[in-house]
């Protein structure tokens, strides 16, 4: 089945040569120059991922991204000519699954395209099979995404989840910062924002964060899910 690409940019040349190099790639694709009814747009046009800019004449791009992001998963891959590191640890936060430097070569881009569609249709293909995953008081819905403690839903982001899914799903292994930038596709070194998301997800599921009895941190190396239990159950 072909792809389906949504380009959200307002310059007319590089839209032009976008549309013309996924044409080419075999990708189906629809343009817009700015952000107005972009969540109809996308039920309408229903992309398989979406090439976005930061700086559109309606709105910023890392707006549209969080809005994006709040209820799609698929990839989302920023293209801007922002290059400070704090812009795009911002996206990447946010829920931008790539950051793009403008000028970029298109063969690069196309490749990390190709690249995030393909782990993506193979988390969908995962999802399939295994619906539901279950571990002392946390029951993880992995069709739509959503984690339960003690059947009360914990509010989650995009990363927040895999990120505990990650950690759930080996419980007592410890899981190094350079293991957990390779698997949420944070910036490479980027340990700093491994640190900031474990926080965040202690004040979510743990009763004193500061104190955690889930997430453990083991000094020097990561963290680790603890669990009386080692046993995983999958339904």
């Amino acid at each position: 089945m072909t792809k389906k690409i949504l380009v959200v940019e307002d310059d007319e040349n590089l839209v032009n040569l976008l549309r013309i190099y996924l044409v080419k790639d075999g990708y189906e694709v629809h343009c817009v120059k700015n952000g107005k009814n972009i969540m109809q747009v996308i039920k309408a046009f229903e992309p398989d991922a979406i090439l976005l800019d930061w700086m559109l004449p309606d709105i910023e791009g890392i707006e549209l991204c969080r809005q994006i992001r709040f209820e799609h998963d698929f990839p989302i891959i920023m293209i801007s000519a922002r290059t400070d590191e704090l812009d795009i640890v911002l996206a990447l936060e946010i829920g931008a699954t790539e950051y793009i430097r403008k000028p970029f070569g298109f063969r690069e881009m196309l490749t990390r395209l190709r690249i995030h569609l393909k782990r993506h249709e193979k988390e969908i293909r995962q999802q399939e099979r295994i619906s539901e995953l279950l571990i002392g008081p946390f029951r993880v819905d992995l069709v739509t995404f959503k984690v339960f403690k003690d059947e009360v839903e914990i509010p989650l982001t995009k990363r927040e989840f895999k990120l505990l899914l990650h950690l759930l799903e080996q419980p007592g292994n410890i899981k190094s910062r350079e293991e957990i930038i390779d698997i949420l596709d944070f910036t490479k070194g980027d340990r700093r924002t491994v640190d900031v998301h474990i926080r965040r997800l202690r004040e979510k599921i743990e009763e004193q964060p500061s104190s955690p009895k889930w997430i453990k941190t083991k000094s020097g190396i990561g963290y680790y899910f603890n669990s009386p239990t080692k046993e995983v159950s999958y339904n």
